[in-house]
């Protein structure tokens, strides 16, 4: 804004450092009553990211532990890697690195930094020898790289990889203890607190259905293979999940991700012509409308016929129409909702309108965008798991519910419909984390 108004270099200077302790301290005052669990749940998803990919770096436990060999696709290993770089980044910095409160925390405790530097060290050298190929506990020992993308035989290097992993794992421990310091939840109990109250009836009504569906099915003496308890499809799951059943699930995830791509790519682009032509999207939107209130299951098998019944096309096709609809429209009213004092504003400095858009109409749009993008998580995963349902790979979680539940084998059937649920969960979690590492400034997230 300072180009737009033509500030001399010494006046710029002021308006910034002016600016970076108002808003600096004003994100710094608001108060505890406003603040919520999202930074626990990034602190929780890294945690868990940590374990995942300490378990994929070495063989011994990728190939000879069940935890490991849950996650043995090589091409959901990359993935697991990048998204702890997304959620580290999002701890340690709130979204923004350079950011005044960062600089501030970072003068106020050392510890900070020294949390920060060990998390990602850890990141670093998970993305070396996930998504590079490139362990360097291995190359220190002397170890073949192609070692480690396979089962250790009884007569190769056993205790080498054990020395390998006796270093991760301490390596892996330390990376733990970085989240902590950089969580601290301990200064987070009030929260905690006040989330508990809140969410009480929620969880006293979830423990109530479960234990009714427990107590009630034995009651009554319901078999297994109508319906079968909490406890069984628990036990079942714990059973058969790293039997691939995430590597299904994840072949499912692919075609509603590159769906949900196309779908919101496609609805964001269409969104930002229709707010610059309003005849254009007089025109687009009745048929936008047509297409989102055709039924999934109606397009499943015309899409199956264009592209292939095996075709992964097909699937994306589908989740790109359900999710195409949402992006648009939320596009749209985003950058129809701008402040007009603020547009007034930005018009009397004579400030063109690409820098309108670039700094007033987009800013404003986000927020609009990522919660459609967040519904369209959810919907991605519907469109996937319907298509496959109607026909496909047999490496699909839709198909795998289809087979299990026509063999009556509702216990697995509910597995997989419970790792539909994680991955959708963990779709929407990288979604939410994208959206704090691009707006870091909205007021949502005021509250660390």
């Amino acid at each position: 804004m300072a180009d737009s108004l033509k500030l001399t270099p010494l006046q710029a200077g002021d308006v910034e450092a002016a600016s970076e302790t108002v808003y600096g301290d004003a994100a710094d005052a608001v108060p505890e009553s406003q603040a919520g669990l999202g930074r626990d749940l990034v602190a929780l998803v890294t945690i868990f990211l940590i374990v995942v990919t300490y378990h994929v770096q070495n063989p011994l436990l990728q190939f000879e532990i069940d935890f490991g060999k849950a996650f043995r696709s090589v091409t959901f290993q990359p993935v697991l890697a990048v998204a702890l770089l997304i959620c580290a980044l999002v701890l340690a910095f709130d979204g923004s690195p350079f950011s005044p409160r960062n600089r501030r925390s970072l003068r106020r405790d050392p510890l900070w930094l020294v949390g920060a530097i060990v998390l990602f060290a850890y990141v670093v050298y998970i993305l070396l020898a996930v998504v590079l190929r490139l362990n360097l506990l291995g190359a220190i020992l002397g170890l073949p790289q192609d070692a480690f993308r396979e089962a250790v035989d009884e007569a190769g290097p056993v205790s080498a990889f054990q020395t390998a992993l006796t270093i991760s794992t301490i390596f892996e421990y330390l990376a733990l203890l970085a989240v902590v310091i950089l969580w601290s939840p301990w200064s987070r109990l009030s929260i905690y607190a006040r989330a508990v109250r809140k969410n009480v009836p929620v969880l006293i009504v979830l423990l109530i259905v479960l234990l009714l569906w427990e107590v009630v099915l034995v009651a009554l003496g319901v078999r297994e293979f109508l319906l079968p308890r909490p406890s069984v499809i628990g036990s079942t799951f714990l059973e058969i999940y790293h039997r691939g059943l995430i590597s299904v699930g994840w072949n499912t995830f692919q075609n509603g991700f590159w769906g949900f791509v196309v779908g919101c790519g496609l609805g964001i682009l269409t969104g930002l012509v229709s707010a610059r032509f309003t005849s254009f999207s007089r025109a687009l939107l009745p048929l936008a409308i047509a297409a989102n209130s055709v039924p999934i299951i109606a397009f499943a098998p015309i899409m199956n016929n264009w592209f292939g019944a095996l075709n992964p096309a097909s699937k994306i096709a589908i989740v790109a129409i359900l999710t195409y609809f949402p992006a648009m429209i939320s596009t749209v009213k985003g950058l129809s909702a701008v402040d007009p004092l603020s547009l007034e504003l930005m018009q009397s400095y004579a400030a063109s309108p690409l820098e309108i858009f670039r700094k007033l109409r987009f800013p404003t749009a986000l927020p609009f965008i990522f919660s459609a993008l967040k519904v369209s998580t959810t919907l991605a995963m519907i469109g996937a798991i319907v298509s496959e349902y109607f026909g496909g790979s047999n490496q699909g979680l839709g198909y795998r519910i289809r087979e299990d539940a026509a063999m009556f084998r509702y216990a697995e059937t509910w597995s997989a419909i419970l790792i539909a649920s994680l991955l959708g969960i963990f779709f929407y979690l990288l979604v939410s984390a994208v959206e704090r590492l691009t707006m870091p400034w909205h007021v949502s997230f005021r509250e660390e």
